[in-house]
């Protein structure tokens, strides 16, 4: 293990950190849950839509947070840890692969082997639904159907859907392998105790 793959203990996420991934995760479920109900935004009364959009509203504000601590943030949180992709962090997921195969999980600091890509899939499937909703809020005129380009921007929306499913599917799923296994690392997005 070099350097890149190393974290000490004061390098965990830090508070703001977790409080932007629980600011995701709540808007980010409520939306997705809301989907539906905003499809009324043909009707004249569009209280579904209404709802959805503070929602989506919300996320986008969290993503925005999440940006630009990903470029200006402290050292963990920043993108560099998953970017570039160079040929030893491809090793990494590999090796978190080839273990996971083996009914071993990973033991890597946050963003680093196959928790990263997992991680960097979510918040680019989080993004996309952020900015096709900002988009689509911009071009669509409640009470009307959606056509022309703000319909192509609703489809775009609604496709990103299977990625968000497939990120909480893979990311759910760690969580709770880790937590059979004895590590309960979903505490520290709560702010409960947790000692590793």
């Amino acid at each position: 293990m070099n350097d890149l793959n190393k974290l000490s203990k004061e390098e965990s996420l830090s508070k703001s950190a977790r409080v932007v991934h629980l600011g995701i995760l709540i808007f980010g479920i409520f939306a997705m849950f809301t989907g539906e109900m905003a499809d009324d935004y043909k009707k004249v009364v569009h209280n579904g839509y209404e709802l959805h959009l503070m929602l989506g509203i919300g996320l986008a504000m969290f993503i925005m947070i999440r940006g630009i601590t990903g470029i200006f943030g402290s050292k963990v949180v920043r993108f560099t840890q998953w970017l570039p992709c160079t040929k030893e962090r491809i090793a990494w997921v590999l090796e978190d692969i080839r273990g996971l195969l083996r009914f071993k999980l990973p033991d890597r600091p946050v963003h680093r082997g196959l928790s990263g890509v997992v991680e960097g899939f979510g918040l680019l499937a989080f993004f996309w639904m952020a900015a096709t909703g900002v988009l689509l809020a911009l071009t669509i005129t409640p009470g009307q159907k959606a056509v022309g380009i703000a319909h192509a921007i609703k489809e775009a929306h609604e496709a990103g859907m299977a990625f968000l499913v497939l990120f909480l599917a893979m990311h759910v799923g760690a969580v709770i392998l880790h937590a059979i296994a004895g590590k309960h690392i979903w505490k520290k997005a709560f702010f409960l105790k947790y000692e590793e």
